[in-house]
């Protein structure tokens, strides 16, 4: 499979930058939506500290660069120092504003502004008290630095301030309470320009009504429902991006993954994939090494298990085929008289043959099984070994051949199955008789090796060819070539180790025996306390 030869970053590295990027986009979003409701809200609360925010500009008298349009809810006029109007950011204020009223107009250099009070003398007359004053440093505490009062028509009826009038207009009152036929309020700035000139700002702003703050807010919120879908949108396009990068990352393992699925071999290159997936691609490797080694063993049990239906056919269909025949010509009195119990001895030891394998193959059929019981008692298994071939002396010295025994003069004892393993020492001497000539010496050897029962099973007879030592424990394995020599089911070394496993021993075949010995089977049976 090709892989691309740019290393990939780390995974942890790609997300944390990833990250902090999407991050960085989605605040941007945000502020940027939060700065306009904070723009719109602000024209519509714009105040003289927002205006000064331009001084530079009023000072170079840049009118072109102030604010007048977003000062929707404020307006403002420009006096120079003989009152003629340098600039208004409005018709209305030029209306409504003139340079001879400054005096009666809150200061907001000095703090200096008025206040305005009305209330009922004990005649009963509506009396208006003006208040010059001014604040602590704090602004909590007023100071009044000049006062007088007014009656009903607006007329000075009482103390010094304004003591160059003797009566105010509706207009001079509107504007020393600070409050205009609309409803503003109006104060003034005092500044001198770029070349030392005075100038005089006088800022007017209006009281927005209830109705116009709702609209005001329900503008802002809109701009909210607009900005939060927005941000959500964002944030799952930021995951959408992230998790395909992540998924690019591993395409390589996935690939691979595919491939195997697919029947086909695939390789992978820990370098093609972050480092963090670096010991996921090992463990996989390592994985897919199993169960290569797990697919061929698999084939292997498959052509083993076909070759068993194979071997049983051949075993079972011989001796049948025989006595079928035999049987045939009997029946059809074709065999003479003197020949008839030659012809039934042959059939019985074909029907013998044929139902041992039947016996020996449903045995090992069976101990495959993982719930095949066994029933195991505490022995001495020393012990339990020279009786058996006790009783089988008789046997084997009839048979014309010889036992040579060399056991400890010891007890060990080991947890077995009586009835299968005498079944395992039986498939051995049936093995021994069936393919040594008469003479041949049986040698048996037991000693214990720390935790183990150690059984050598030996002869000086034929041996076993190399190519059928190689798979002696298979199957329907015999040692002779010609499967039709009827020596044998093939299934005995087979149980024999089976069952020794069974015992967790072990049974094997000694590579190179030591003389006399032409075969050799070592058997290793744990012991128990």
């Amino acid at each position: 499979m090709k892989q691309n030869n740019r290393k990939p970053k780390s995974i942890i590295v790609s997300c944390v930058l990833y990250f902090i990027l999407y991050t960085l986009l989605v605040i941007l979003i945000y502020s940027a939506f939060h700065f306009l409701v904070n723009q719109k809200i602000n024209e519509a609360f714009f105040t003289l500290d927002d205006l000064l925010e331009y001084e530079e500009d009023l000072i170079d008298e840049n009118y072109a660069h102030l604010p007048a349009k977003r000062a929707r809810n404020a307006a403002f006029i420009i006096f120079d120092e003989t009152g003629k109007t340098m600039y208004a950011s409005n018709r209305t204020i030029g209306e409504k504003v003139f340079f001879k009223d400054m005096d009666l107009i809150s200061d907001y250099q000095s703090g200096q502004l008025f206040d305005l009070f009305s209330y009922t003398d004990e005649e009963g007359a509506i009396r208006y008290r003006v208040c010059l004053s001014t604040y602590n440093e704090d602004g909590t505490i007023p100071f009044v630095l000049d006062e007088c009062v007014l009656d009903e028509t607006y007329r000075v009826v009482s103390g010094t301030l304004f003591s160059d009038r003797e009566q105010l207009s509706k207009r001079e009152f509107d504007l020393l309470s600070g409050i205009s036929r609309n409803n503003g309020m109006l104060e003034k700035y005092v500044y001198e320009n770029a070349q030392g000139e005075e100038r005089t700002l006088a800022f007017l702003s209006f009281s927005m009504s209830e109705k116009q703050y709702d609209q005001i807010l329900q503008s802002a919120n809109r701009l909210w429902l607009i900005g939060i879908p927005v941000v959500l949108l964002a944030i799952f396009i930021f995951a959408v991006l992230f998790l395909r990068k992540v998924k690019q990352s591993i395409t390589p393992l996935n690939q691979t993954i595919v491939s195997y699925q697919n029947g086909k071999a695939g390789e992978i290159d820990p370098k093609a994939v972050p480092p963090e997936f670096h010991d996921m691609v090992r463990n996989f490797k390592e994985l897919l090494c199993q169960l290569e080694k797990t697919r061929a063993e698999k084939d292997a049990l498959y052509e083993e298990k076909q070759k068993m239906v194979v071997d049983i056919s051949h075993d079972l269909k011989t001796p049948l085929t025989v006595i079928q025949g035999y049987a045939e010509a009997l029946v059809q009195q074709r065999v003479p008289a003197e020949k008839q119990e030659k012809y039934l001895q042959t059939i019985a030891a074909k029907s013998q043959l044929a139902a041992d394998l039947v016996n020996d193959l449903f045995l090992f059929a069976q101990m495959e099984h993982p719930d095949f019981p066994l029933h195991l008692t505490r022995v001495d298994f020393i012990e339990y070994v020279k009786g058996f071939f006790a009783e089988k002396y008789t046997e084997i010295t009839e048979a014309g051949y010889f036992l040579s025994v060399d056991f400890e003069e010891t007890s060990a004892f080991a947890m077995i199955d009586a009835r299968l393993m005498r079944r395992c020492f039986e498939n051995l001497v049936s093995n021994f008789l069936k393919y040594n000539p008469r003479g041949t010496t049986a040698y048996l050897s037991m000693r214990r090796t720390g935790t183990q029962i150690e059984l050598i099973v030996a002869d000086d007879g034929t041996g076993i060819p190399p190519e059928i030592a190689a798979h002696l424990f298979e199957p329907f394995v015999t040692g002779n070539e010609a499967r039709t020599a009827g020596k044998g089911t093939g299934l005995g070394l087979s149980i024999a180790k089976q069952i020794v496993k069974m015992h967790s021993g072990e049974m094997t075949l000694v590579a190179a025996p030591r003389k006399p010995y032409q075969t050799a089977f070592c058997i290793q049976i744990p012991t128990v306390k």
